[in-house]
C-alpha cells in the first residue's frame, strides 16, 4: 500500500492512459486489502491508547463515509489479479450522423477477444473463399501496427483515431476521481506503515525472548520514581538468542528513589558494571517508545532525554585531551538535563590521577543531588562510594547510594547490592588469571 500509495503515482503520468488506469487499481486493490485485514484485526478490541482509538475512528469512518463498501465491490468484479487483464471493452455512441462523440470503458476483462464482428459468420466464410479481399479486413480485430489507411477503412479508421483522443480523457477523469475520494485516507494510512513495522518487529522480539523464559512486560507510569524488576540487557539477551556471545543473562533490581536518586556503581573488573548501565539506558528508552522492556516489573517515570557519558574515540580527543574533552561534554550535558533526564556515566573522568579523578568526580556528583536527575554513575573510584552520603549539600534535591556489582563467579555473579564498596576492583584475581603478579613473572626468569 505504501507503494502504489506514495511511490508509483510520482512516475504514473510518464506511461499511457491505459497502464494508468489499470496501475491506480492495482494501488487501489492493495487499499481495499489493508483497510479490510486492519477492520478484521481491530474489531471488538478496547483500546486505552488515545492513537489507537482514533485509528480505529479513522478506519470506521474509511469504510462507512468514503464509499468504501462499495469500491470494494466493484474491484472484486476485476478478479484477484489485475496484472491478468488482457481486454477493454469500450462503449461508443454516435450521433445522427454516426459520427462517435462518446466513449466510455465498459469493463476489464481478464481474456482476450477473438475473431469476432457484425455479421461473422457470413464474412468467415468469404474470407475462406477470398483471403485477399481488403474489403473483409476491417471487421476483424485490428492491431496498431497493421492499421489500414483512410482510403481502406474510412469509418473504423476515423473511430480510431477518435477513440485514441477521447480515450485518455476517460481514463484521466476516472483517475482523478478514484483519487479525489480515497488518496486522503490511503495516503494517512500509508504513512502509518513504518510505525505499524516498528511495533511489529518488537512484538517478534517480545516473543522470542518470552520463548527463552526471559521476563519482558509493559512498567506503569509512575510521577517520581522509578523502580525495575528483574532488569537485564537486552542487547546482551538478542546476542545470546544469536550464539554471539556465551554470557549469562542476569536479571537486577534496581530503583531510582528521592533518598538515592544518584546510584554510584562500583565492582570488579569486566564485572558487568558497563553492561548494566547500557541495559537501565536501553530499558527505559523501550518504554517511552511504548514497546516490552526487558524486565518482569516496574514503575518509571518519564524523561525528557536520556545523556549518557562514555569514553570517546581517541581521534576526537586530539585537540583538548581526554579530560578536556569529557569536561566539555559533561559541561554540554548540564547546558540540558533537567531533573525529568536519565545520566548514564562509564567511567568517566578517570584519564588524570586518582586524586584529581576523584575531586572533579565529588563535584559531577554534588551537583547531580542538586539537579535531582536519575543518574547512574559507573566507576572505579571506590572513594565515592563509600562516602555517598557526604555529597549531599544544602542545595540537595535528592541522596546519593553505593552500588556494588558481585563477582564474576558464583551464586552472586553480576548481581548488584546495596552497600558500600569493600575497597578492590579484584585487579588482583584479573593479574593472577593472566599470569602477570609478582611470582609468577618472577616464576619465568
Amino acid at each position: 500500500m505504501q507503494f502504489y500509495t506514495m511511490d508509483v503515482s510520482r512516475s504514473i503520468y510518464e506511461k499511457s492512459s491505459i497502464w494508468e488506469l489499470v496501475t491506480r487499481l492495482r494501488s487501489l486493490q492493495n487499499y481495499v486489502s489493508s483497510i479490510s485485514q486492519l477492520q478484521t484485526l481491530l474489531k471488538g478490541s478496547k483500546f486505552e491508547s488515545e492513537g489507537m482509538r482514533t485509528l480505529v475512528q479513522h478506519i470506521e469512518t474509511i469504510s462507512t463515509e468514503s464509499g468504501f463498501a462499495e469500491l470494494a465491490k466493484d474491484l472484486e468484479m476485476l478478479g484477484d489479479d489485475i496484472d491478468g487483464i488482457r481486454s477493454m471493452t469500450l462503449g461508443v455512441n454516435f450521433d445522427s450522423e454516426f459520427y462517435p462523440h462518446e466513449v466510455g470503458i465498459i469493463s476489464l476483462n481478464p481474456y482476450a477477444f477473438g475473431e469476432k464482428g457484425v455479421l461473422e459468420r457470413f464474412l468467415q466464410f468469404h474470407r475462406q473463399q477470398k483471403p485477399s479481399d481488403a474489403d473483409l479486413t476491417p471487421f476483424t480485430m485490428l492491431t496498431h501496427e497493421k492499421k489500414p489507411s483512410a482510403a481502406e477503412s474510412p469509418l473504423m479508421n476515423n473511430l480510431t483515431q477518435i477513440v485514441e483522443r477521447m480515450l485518455p480523457t476517460a481514463t484521466k477523469k476516472l483517475h482523478r476521481l478514484l483519487k479525489k475520494y480515497t488518496d486522503v485516507s490511503g495516503m494517512a494510512l500509508a504513512r502509518l506503515g513504518d510505525e505499524l513495522m516498528f511495533y511489529l518487529r518488537f512484538i517478534e522480539l517480545e516473543r522470542k525472548l518470552d520463548a527463552a523464559d526471559l521476563p519482558t512486560c509493559i512498567p506503569e507510569c509512575s510521577e517520581d520514581d522509578t523502580i525495575f524488576s528483574e532488569l537485564y540487557n537486552v542487547k546482551l539477551a538478542i546476542c545470546h538468542l544469536e550464539d554471539t556471545v556465551e554470557n549469562r543473562i542476569i536479571c537486577n533490581d534496581m530503583e531510582f528513589t528521592k533518598s538515592r536518586n544518584i546510584l554510584i556503581l562500583t565492582g570488579p573488573n569486566h564485572g558487568g558494571k558497563t553492561i548494566l548501565t547500557q541495559a537501565l539506558g536501553l530499558a527505559v528508552l523501550l518504554f517511552q517508545q511504548g514497546v516490552c522492556v526487558p524486565c518482569s516489573g516496574g514503575r518509571i517515570a518519564l524523561c525528557d532525554g536520556i545523556h549518557t557519558h562514555f569514553p570517546a574515540d581517541e581521534n576526537q580527543t586530539v585537540a583538548l585531551g581526554r579530560l578536556g574533552e569529557e569536561s566539555e561534554r559533561f559541561r554540554i550535558i548540564c547546558r540540558s538535563a533537567t531533573a525529568k533526564s536519565l545520566l548514564l556515566f562509564n567511567e568517566s573522568f578517570a584519564t588524570t590521577s586518582h586524586t584529581e579523578s576523584l575531586y572533579i568526580a565529588q563535584d559531577v556528583l554534588k551537583y547531580l543531588c542538586c539537579l535531582g536527575a536519575r543518574t547512574c554513575f559507573n566507576t572505579h573510584m571506590h572513594e565515592l562510594a563509600e562516602h555517598a552520603e557526604q555529597l549531599r549539600c544544602a542545595q540537595s534535591v535528592c541522596g546519593a547510594a553505593s552500588v556494588v556489582m558481585g563477582q564474576r563467579e558464583g551464586e552472586d555473579a553480576y548481581r548488584i547490592r546495596y552497600e558500600k564498596p569493600d575497597g578492590k576492583s579484584y585487579a588482583h584475581d584479573i593479574a593472577l588469571q593472566y599470569g602477570i603478579t609478582f611470582e609468577q613473572l618472577l616464576g619465568n626468569l
